[in-house]
């Protein structure tokens, strides 16, 4: 496949990324639907299928993924084309990106709204209305699906990147950068204000973890200058200091587990073994990130479908593994009574790719072309 994507062209969709996107999907049903059928009465056989995605934690390793490619993905997409103001870029971004995530996110609240009925859990109208913002965590309402806390860190990431780019900053290395350095930063000084027994508001709802999801982004982001340069064989815009950078943030965060390990050995009573649970899918994510955009790029046409998919994947997974628990718990199917942990994964794996695929050909894609078609290109 032929590739070029020079520093200064239009953002082109990469398909060893998209692929990449189908296997954090996968990953994240793994972890949910495991951890629901071992619910059973009777516990499935199999159950080192939920062990090894526990252990490792493959839900965060899926997230870890996506966050690291929507770095590498929506920096390079908020670029000035030529004749154009930042205004209208701006206007085309809003645009693209509203009818790009709500839509496919409404049908999603709205199913959650109904499964709750199903499940004799229904939300109130209240809490449904306003998970229709996306940001109804900071009104103080809860996710009426757990996984909805992902897309508020998108959505200040998306914030983030307009404010540089306003201000011309967004596609020069050394602010990427600076940006890195702050969103850990601002981790760090959430975390010290939550200690503050007077500690109350809006931060609560931002977790000190978040400072790092941002700066594993902005990670990405450098990541994909650094491509773009080597794509173009231009003259690289890195200087010695940001090729460090580039490097050892990965590595650092890759060699944490180890870290934590040996100081939990070492001072066990100031060391949670909690840290390290954090760590390693952190860790696993970006490394496959970085091996994945590098040496072992996947060019498999399901994965790169299943990518294509796996916004809807991520949002209506649940929507399926639910109600088939259900269905098992109450011995309404015969046939499934007694299966394999691995048939209940397959079941959840396989609905979920087909009412995902529907939901993609009949909300996500025309939603998406009517939000070019308003943008203008």
């Amino acid at each position: 496949m032929k590739q070029i994507y020079a520093s200064q062209q239009p953002a082109t969709r990469l398909a060893y990324i998209d692929a990449q996107r189908g296997v954090a999907a996968l990953l994240v049903i793994w972890l949910h639907a495991s951890e629901v059928f071992m619910q059973l009465p009777q516990a499935p056989a199999g159950g080192w299928l939920f062990e090894l995605a526990w252990a490792v934690d493959t839900g965060h390793i899926g997230v870890v993924l996506f966050f690291a490619i929507s770095g590498f993905v929506i920096p390079s997409s908020l670029r000035a084309q030529s004749g154009e103001t930042t205004r209208s870029e701006l206007k085309v971004f809003f645009i693209r990106r509203f009818f790009r995530l709500y839509p496919a996110y409404w049908v999603s609240v709205l199913a959650s709204g109904l499964l709750g009925l199903y499940m004799l859990s229904p939300f109130s109208a209240q809490t449904l209305l306003l998970n229709l913002t996306m940001i109804q965590g900071l009104l103080g309402v809860p996710d009426v699906m757990g996984l909805y806390w992902t897309l508020r860190i998108e959505l200040l990431f998306y914030g983030v990147c307009v404010v540089l780019f306003m201000l011309r900053l967004l596609h020069q290395p050394r602010w990427l950068a600076a940006a890195l350095f702050a969103s850990l930063l601002s981790g760090l000084a959430v975390a010290a204000y939550r200690l503050h027994p007077a500690s109350a508001g809006i931060l609560l709802e931002y977790r000190p973890v978040y400072g790092l999801y941002l700066a594993i982004m902005f990670w990405g982001a450098l990541f994909r200058r650094w491509n773009d340069d080597q794509l173009s064989r231009g003259v690289t815009s890195f200087s010695r200091p940001l090729k460090a950078i580039l490097i050892l943030f990965p590595f650092v965060l890759c060699l944490s587990p180890l870290v934590v390990t040996i100081a939990y050995n070492l001072v066990p009573s100031a060391y949670s073994p909690n840290i390290l649970r954090l760590f390693l899918p952190i860790a696993i994510g970006l490394g496959l990130f970085v091996v994945f955009s590098t040496i072992l790029k996947i060019n498999n046409r399901l994965c790169t479908w299943l990518g294509k998919i796996s916004y809807s994947l991520y949002l209506f997974h649940p929507l399926v593994f639910y109600p088939l628990f259900v269905l098992v718990r109450d011995e309404r199917l015969p046939a499934l009574n007694g299966a394999h942990l691995s048939t209940y994964l397959l079941l959840s794996v396989l609905g979920s790719i087909v009412l995902s695929a529907a939901i993609y050909c009949l909300v996500e894609k025309p939603a998406i072309q009517l939000g070019r078609k308003l943008a203008g290109r």
